[in-house]
């Protein structure tokens, strides 16, 4: 939230047509032409598609115990633990699909918003199929032991954390224009579920930025990829078969169905 609200911020900003230079300065229309430039792209979506996943990502990369450009990990472990009471709960489990859930609860009860409801359904099982395939083999990849030391070296990133940035990016895509509640609700909810992981001393700070980061990242290329996937659908099933979503053990997909005619 603090990364998407700076660049919200920056496409309002004005600036003055004609500011006073120095006389061994750039020429004077070279200035405000920059910040134009600068402003215009920060309001096209596309930049902040691109940008906030790789800014919370690379954040990530970069404080992980395998790099430590930034020690934060092993000083906000302490400070959580010395400051924070046991938290034992489950309730991340639950509200990392809330987002996600909220979208398509949203459709079912008529609120319009960028899809249909079956298309949102299509949206929401890809979204989560790219999601949990992009994880876990991060996880695979780095091999990040917990916090504790206990042997679990599935750390890097946050599979919470991710599938909540999904879910939040995903009723974002969907309903962020109707209203900014929709936006920061799924976004504060997102970051609860992050805060848990690190309160419960799931995960390290690193990890939860990483999972951020890629949660997004999985939707921006779900809704890039999903037109492709409709066509080929629609042009190699025809009318002979139903493609509906499935969801189970924590992975989502397409699954298509035979109708007899």
């Amino acid at each position: 939230m603090l990364l998407i609200t700076p660049l919200a911020a920056a496409a309002q900003i004005s600036y003055p047509a004609s500011p006073p230079v120095m006389a061994d300065s750039l020429p004077t229309p070279i200035r405000p032409a920059l910040l134009r430039r600068a402003a215009n792209w920060a309001r096209q979506p596309a930049g902040c598609r691109v940008l906030v996943p790789t800014l919370l990502l690379s954040a990530g990369v970069l404080t992980t115990h395998r790099i430590a450009v930034v020690n934060s990990d092993e000083e906000l472990r302490e400070e959580l633990s010395e400051h924070m009471p046991a938290i034992r709960t489950t309730i991340d489990d639950q509200l990392r699909h809330a987002p996600a859930a909220a979208a398509l609860g949203l459709s079912l009860v008529g609120v319009k918003g960028k899809h249909s409801t079956v298309n949102q359904a299509l949206l929401f099982a890809l979204t989560y199929t790219i999601n949990n395939t992009l994880t876990s083999n991060l996880k695979n990849l780095t091999r990040v032991e917990r916090p504790g030391g206990n042997g679990d070296f599935s750390s890097f990133p946050s599979q919470h954390t991710s599938a909540a940035f999904s879910a939040a990016r995903f009723l974002d895509r969907e309903y962020g224009e109707n209203s900014g509640w929709y936006r920061a609700g799924g976004y504060s909810v997102a970051t609860t579920v992050a805060a848990l992981r690190l309160i419960k001393g799931n995960h390290w700070l690193s990890d939860v930025l990483a999972g951020a980061g890629v949660g997004m990242a999985s939707t921006e290329l779900a809704y890039w990829l999903y037109p492709l996937v409709q066509r080929v659908l629609v042009k190699g099933l025809q009318d002979r078969a139903l493609v509906l979503p499935y969801y189970q053990s924590g992975a989502a997909g397409l699954t298509a169905v035979l109708v007899l005619r």
